[in-house]
């Protein structure tokens, strides 16, 4: 990191093990922190001085981030509050308090801001509870650039700020609306590229390479409704804002030429969604030749009805990997949040045309949603059965800040978690959402069978084996062989 620099975006580090446990150390990705790369891009391109430290990828301690961003001595510091999903962002929030705390202790005068998905779905709180000087809420490009150039607060849309005791919030921020003009850059030379790891999954084929990954957005935004999600809560609507397919080429590009990348995932909320945009992607991939292994998530519905044809197109490209938010086994339980728009027939159509031309899945599956009792929850563990996806994502309910789910569950008074790292699903204080039949602990514990039923059966190793060969199968059985521990479940 050079000296003198108007702001170092920071990937807050310390949070790997408490998040994943003992499956940090071989199975948890090390993400890349696009939205971190994103904002440096469009900052740089406003004429300023851009660092990003990833405290992450670097395996970095508080102490040692806050030694480096000594030695910078920047006028603004931002933690970037993104992980890799709005719905997963909220267990970082724990490490970026005691960051925050360790950077006011320090002899640093740096201005401190917090930016991301968490903090603009609780703006006020997060500024009562963290040690900042700022929280940008929104997307924060706009914000942050005009905070550089020195406006006056009160005029800059999205900022929040305290005079003396008192929290001053902001207007509501305005949304980019031109992505490929107005954020045309990825400061990816400012990320330390060959520390990211791709998700073990991805690699079933060969581990040998997990080093040799990115991720990226191509569009922002979702427009459906689901109740358990807050996407929408940084937008502050529900549409879908798409970069151009030559911008997100010539990022493929870079990533494959300068950087060697071959694993690529897609963080899209519905990438598989407009045939104009990801088909003119996949085309654009076979004919530069690349070699690539790609993840992204597609919409049940589009995958049904797209003609076998363009599923054989996004195959040739390296769409090797599709993401399904199946959710739930039970059309009632599909019907009380918002996914009732298709049936599970539907799904077994769209699982089964990708499988026949060599697709596979990390599909997700949810237990404990509004509604859900044993019977229920039995029923998405015998979808997952039947479909037998190469890895799903098994989940349990949970009230994110920004959803409708967590605004239900304060006004039913419902016992939410008492810290950030309840919300972390595969973490030791998880705690998920209780259900009129279930409790947390029940719905926790039907999640861990469920996940040991489906990845220790004998014909899913099997199709396994056939699939991918035998590492891949022995690396599955390691993973099993981890135990999660739970608080609520008494280890």
């Amino acid at each position: 990191m050079e000296n003198y620099k108007d702001i170092v975006l920071v990937n807050v580090g310390g949070t790997r093990k408490q998040v994943y446990q003992e499956l940090s150390k071989v199975f948890s990705a090390i993400d890349t922190p696009f939205w971190a790369a994103l904002t440096a891009g469009y900052l740089r391109n406003k004429g300023f001085n851009v660092d990003i430290l990833d405290a992450n990828a670097l395996n970095l301690d508080f102490d040692e981030t806050v030694e480096l961003l000594i030695k910078t001595n920047p006028k603004y510091i931002a933690i970037v509050c993104y992980s890799q999903q709005a719905n997963v962002s909220a267990p970082i929030m724990v490490a970026v308090g005691d960051l925050c705390k360790k950077i006011k202790e320090s002899k640093l005068e740096s201005k401190l801001v917090i930016t991301g998905w968490h903090p603009s779905a609780l703006p006020e709180r997060t500024m009562r509870e963290e040690a900042c000087d700022f929280l940008v809420q929104g997307e924060g490009f706009q914000a942050l650039a005009e905070i550089l150039a020195g406006k006056e607060f009160s005029q800059i849309s999205g900022l929040w700020w305290r005079d003396g005791n008192k929290i001053i919030p902001g207007a509501k921020p305005e949304n980019i609306k031109d992505l490929t003009h107005d954020l045309p850059d990825v400061a990816w030379d400012l990320l330390p590229m060959d520390r990211y790891r791709a998700f073990s999954w991805m690699c079933l084929r060969d581990f040998s390479e997990r080093t040799k990954y990115a991720s990226i957005f191509t569009s922002l935004g979702c427009p459906y409704k689901c109740s358990f999600c807050a996407i929408h809560t940084t937008y502050g609507e529900r549409k879908l804002r798409s970069w151009s397919p030559e911008w997100v080429l010539k990022q493929i590009d870079i990533l494959v030429n300068d950087y060697g990348v071959k694993h690529i995932n897609i963080h899209d909320e519905l990438f598989v969604y407009s045939p104009q945009h990801y088909l003119t992607i996949a085309q654009g991939i076979i004919d530069r030749g690349y070699d690539l292994n790609i993840n992204a998530f597609a919409r049940v519905d589009v995958l049904d009805k797209a003609p076998i044809e363009q599923l054989v197109t996004l195959k040739k490209a390296g769409f090797h990997w599709l993401k399904l938010g199946i959710e739930t086994g039970s059309s009632r339980i599909r019907a009380n949040v918002g996914k009732d728009t298709y049936g599970i027939d539907t799904v077994r159509n769209a699982v089964n045309k990708s499988h026949s031309v060599g697709i596979d899945f990390c599909a997700n599956f949810m237990f404990g949603l509004p509604g859900d009792d044993y019977e229920s929850m039995q029923d998405t563990l015998n979808l997952a059965l039947e479909l037998m996806p190469v890895f799903p994502s098994f989940f349990c309910a949970m009230a994110i800040p920004g959803s409708e789910l967590y605004e239900e569950s304060l006004a039913k008074g419902v016992e939410l978690p008492d810290t950030w790292l309840g919300y972390a699903s595969q973490g030791y204080d998880f705690k998920p959402l209780p259900t009129e039949h279930l409790t947390a602990a029940q719905v926790l514990e039907f999640r861990d069978y469920a996940f040991d039923t489906f990845f220790k059966n004998p014909k899913y190793l099997d199709m396994i084996e056939r699939r991918f060969g035998l590492e891949a199968k022995e690396h599955i059985q390691q993973m099993t062989a981890i135990k999660l521990k739970r608080k609520l479940l008494g280890d």
